[in-house]
């Protein structure tokens, strides 16, 4: 198994737009062949989110990524995922992981 978790910052103005836009990229990745996408939010609430990618393996998610890259709807998307979590100012944090037990 290999995991792919991204972190950012949401305002809490902003988390309706960001968990409907969450929903329309899920919808993508599992198209593609995402095996699950999540989306969690910290107990106390302090605007800090967490998504999480699952895929069999680094080349699996490789070939995802460059079909999800092709989708036609991705380019909106980022541009409102880079507004709702104001990216200038709040990067998102990239790690990947792989399974070993």
């Amino acid at each position: 198994m290999f995991i792919v978790t991204y972190s950012c910052k949401v305002p809490k103005n902003k988390t309706k737009a960001y968990l409907d836009l969450q929903k329309e990229v899920k919808r993508i990745y599992m198209k593609k062949g995402c095996l699950s996408y999540e989306v969690f939010e910290t107990p106390d609430k302090d605007e800090q989110w967490l998504e999480i990618g699952r895929f069999e393996s680094k080349s699996h998610f490789k070939k995802v990524i460059a079909r999800v890259d092709k989708d036609p709807e991705i380019p909106e998307l980022y541009k409102r995922f880079c507004s709702i979590v104001e990216i200038k100012k709040n990067p998102v944090l990239t790690k990947e992981y792989i399974q070993r037990i």
